[in-house]
């Protein structure tokens, strides 16, 4: 009977997903109902006796009680981290050290004279910044008003153009990434550790079989629609003016984002093993230092102060979306535990002959769904990758080698959703459909799905 009502929560938290109900409080409140269900069935105390808030009706404080408790972990750590990180790149923005970035990366390759091959260095520029620039939507606008003009301007189309830049943060790769924090977290590393000693490893083949692809990938689709990049050399891209705002900075302001990353790696044990750097250190290091470059260039203490609260603010905005995200979708996850789903799904795998291999390619799966679905690989991971740990310790593998391909797979999912925003922003700017950009990322995002699946299984598992 348990397992039957857990099978008709799991429907309405699809449901509830598709039809864009708020995702926090769809899981939040099937998690609890599955605690409450768990509770009454005598399955599994919803908190142990000397922790129990003593209520009687139904125990209904200690629901909130194990809400708190799952809040208070997660805000102070994991969400400390995450919120670090995306003020960071709030303030970097505010004062124009993003823009400048892009300027500089996207200048080397102004004086490629192929079309396509200038396209495929363009995606490998447009992912080395991503390394710094960690919001696929505020890359995507920066991308679109600095590098698509010269992709124009050598012929390449709009919707070649806009399927590079869209899967420019494909992998979210770095130690300063949302999912790629969760996800060592969730594997019981650090990021950077996590980023050399496992992710680099499936991302780095991916880049250039997706490079291959988008180079004929791209040729490809402009033949079948009779786009001749010979005859359209010269071109100017008409942007929307909503896409051409930019703050002007300093050239040298383009190395503050980078800040953070050479700390990580620096003060790790790749050089200095001895001196700790952890992500929150990093970045309100890097805040203060920008807060100083920014007292140097405008001579002004109050210009240098204000820039803070923009730090705040991006740590403010992502408390929501992402953080509190986090946090349901854990509630949620410990309820399927409490009420025994869980160890019922593994038995059945267990007794059907399905390996580690084949479940992690059913938890990619789920991924993929729900990011084009929703449209955000942040979502779609946070939501279902608690589950990770559980099941790849059941299977007797480190949880890393599922979670790897599950946080990948997340925003590559997001890559071919239409109604993502980065596709949505990039399709709107350009002026085609975002369906057709997505027909621009699908093959090339394809290619990097089954080489990090394949590298994973070889090198992981």
């Amino acid at each position: 009977m348990e397992l039957l009502f857990v099978l008709l929560v799991l429907v309405a938290v699809v449901y509830g997903i598709i039809k864009d109900y708020n995702p926090q409080a769809v899981l939040a409140l099937a998690g609890m109902a599955i605690f409450a269900v768990a509770y009454w069935l005598g399955l599994h105390p919803i908190l142990p006796a000397d922790k129990s808030t003593g209520f009687a009706l139904f125990d209904l404080f200690d629901l909130f009680e194990v809400f708190k408790g799952i809040f208070s972990y997660r805000a102070a750590g994991l969400g400390l981290t995450i919120m670090a990180v995306a003020g960071f790149a709030t303030y970097m923005s505010h004062i124009g050290a993003s823009q400048a970035l892009v300027r500089v990366a996207v200048k080397p390759v102004a004086g490629i004279q192929s079309s396509y091959l200038m396209l495929s260095i363009c995606y490998l520029v447009a992912v080395f910044v991503s390394l710094f620039v960690t919001s696929a939507t505020g890359l995507g606008l920066l991308l679109m008003v600095t590098m698509y003009p010269v992709m124009r301007n050598l012929g390449i189309s709009p919707a070649s153009a806009c399927g590079v830049i869209a899967t420019s943060q494909a992998f979210e790769i770095g130690p300063t990434q949302t999912n790629a924090i969760f996800s060592a977290g969730q594997s019981g590393m650090d990021p950077t550790s996590y980023f050399v000693d496992y992710q680099i490893w499936l991302v780095a083949p991916m880049l250039l079989v997706t490079m291959v692809l988008h180079f004929f990938w791209q040729r490809h689709c402009d033949r079948k629609d009779g786009w001749d990049p010979a005859l359209h050399r010269g071109d100017h891209a008409e942007l929307d003016e909503q896409g051409t705002e930019s703050v002007q900075a300093p050239t040298w302001y383009a190395l503050l984002p980078i800040i953070p990353f050479v700390l990580m790696m620096t003060f790790s044990k790749l050089l200095v093993s001895d001196i700790k750097m952890s992500v929150e250190v990093a970045m309100l290091l890097s805040v203060f230092i920008g807060m100083l470059c920014e007292l140097l260039r405008s001579r002004s203490v109050r210009t240098a102060f204000a820039g803070l609260s923009s730090f705040l603010d991006g740590m403010g905005k992502v408390f929501g979306p992402v953080v509190a995200l986090i946090v349901c979708a854990e509630l949620f996850a410990e309820s399927l535990k409490a009420i025994g789903a869980i160890d019922t799904l593994l038995h059945s795998a267990s007794n059907a002959g399905i390996g580690s291999g084949l479940m992690t390619l059913v938890m990619v799966a789920l991924i993929m769904v729900a990011a084009v679905i929703m449209g955000s690989g942040n979502a779609a991971f946070l939501s279902f990758s608690t589950l990770a740990p559980a099941v790849a310790a059941k299977f007797g593998v480190p949880a890393v080698t599922m979670l790897l391909p599950m946080q990948l797979a997340s925003s590559i999912g997001r890559t071919v959703s239409p109604i993502a925003a980065v596709l949505i922003a990039c399709a709107g700017i350009a002026k085609v459909s975002p369906f057709t950009v997505v027909k621009r990322t699908s093959v090339p995002m394809a290619g990097a799905l089954v080489t990090a699946l394949t590298l994973n299984y070889l090198l992981f598992m």
